[in-house]
């Protein structure tokens, strides 16, 4: 129920009528059959986010199939404590149900008393309206970092990575009170490096995965859905020739004698001195250590920070090891193009490897009279 003033009010939870039940599932069913290619994920998300849009318009006494602008826009603004990309999907939802339901040909009921309230921009505009950048990374909205802030460190308009020397200053400076310990953090941090992996992919590289000959390490992604991405749910990483030495002293010769809790030839690469795997959360602090000890470690500020404003993130992480390591490869390593690069970091879609590729007019212009002038 809206309060006394008229403000329109988000309900407590996500519960829905019966009604809305069926008003819901008719929609979906459209969705579908209008849109046969839909992947499952976005059906996932629809039906979660449409359910979102319904409630707040039982909270709120709106006849969905009756709703004007107005109350679109009443539900942008009870959702703004949202993060950009949270409300984009939000906000996109209600599109998505506006317009499946305004092309809808077979149910009787999917009828829209006032037409379309969002159809596009002219209507409602994200960023105009609501200061809302759908497609611009969290870290950097709510930060005030740049590349050019920091020494050692590069951006994309989408990514913020580290240059290569940076990670470099990493591998001698990694963190150990004893040999072992800080040879196995060397090769937690050129892991990390050479693969592109995910903290929680590193943590579950295993010994009997890797092929020798070939420098290269079987893996099962950590975030792909199997029935969606069945060729990338397992892909494969790389490590340069020159690591292969370091890399199998350290599993052949120096870890099961470092911890208690190895197997030999067998088991996670990564572990602890009592623990046969390492936790990615273990990997993330061996990497945030590192930059400390390099001298590279840097906080990420609030963009408007309080005086007792606590440091929650860090420029150097895990994830942006992997973020530095793709942004190596489409932008530093002509060998390796764009399709490979999205396969070794095991992108579902080629647009999301597309974010890492840093502009250059000048080096267009050159390949271009090269390639031409064959």
């Amino acid at each position: 129920m809206r309060d006394d003033k008229g403000r329109y009010s988000s309900p407590d939870d996500k519960q829905i009528s019966s009604e809305m039940e069926e008003l819901l599932g008719l929609y979906l069913s459209s969705l579908q059959q209008q849109k046969s290619s839909t992947s499952q994920s976005t059906v996932d998300t629809r039906q979660r986010e449409v359910r979102y849009w319904l409630a707040f318009c039982e909270a709120n006494n709106i006849k969905p199939l009756s709703a004007v602008t107005a109350d679109v826009r009443g539900y942008i603004q009870t959702n703004t404590d949202h993060a950009d990309t949270t409300l984009d999907s939000y906000y996109r939802s209600v599109q998505s149900f506006y317009s499946i339901v305004s092309n809808d040909q077979g149910h009787d009921r999917l009828q829209l008393e006032n037409g379309h309230p969002c159809r596009d921009k002219h209507d409602i505009h994200l960023k105009d309206d609501y200061g809302v950048h759908g497609s611009t990374p969290e870290y950097k909205l709510q930060h005030n970092l740049s590349g050019e802030d920091i020494e050692g460190v590069r951006e994309s308009d989408q990514v913020i990575s580290l240059k290569p020397e940076t990670v470099h200053e990493l591998f001698e400076n990694a963190p150990g009170k004893t040999d072992y310990t800080k040879m196995r953090n060397q090769i937690a941090l050129r892991l990390a490096w050479y693969t592109g992996c995910r903290s929680e992919e590193l943590s579950r590289l295993k010994i009997e995965n890797i092929t020798w000959d070939k420098c290269q390490i079987e893996l099962r992604s950590a975030k792909l859905d199997p029935a969606e991405n069945p060729d990338l749910i397992r892909r494969t990483v790389f490590f340069p020739k020159e690591f292969k030495f370091q890399l199998k002293r350290w599993t052949d010769r120096v870890r099961h004698s470092f911890s208690t809790a190895a197997e030999p030839e067998s088991g996670r690469i990564l572990i602890t001195t009592h623990n046969p795997e390492m936790r990615p959360a273990g990997i993330n602090d061996i990497v945030k250590e590192a930059a400390r000890n390099a001298g590279v470690q840097r906080p990420l500020r609030p963009a408007n920070p309080g005086p007792n404003e606590e440091i929650k993130e860090w420029v150097v992480t895990s994830h942006r090891l992997r973020r530095s390591a793709i942004s190596h490869w489409v932008n530093d390593c002509p060998e390796i193009d764009i399709h490979q690069a999205r396969r070794m970091a095991g992108h579902a879609r080629i647009e999301q490897t597309m974010d890492y590729v840093e502009d250059d007019d000048d080096q267009i212009a050159d390949d271009y009279q090269r390639a031409m002038s064959k």
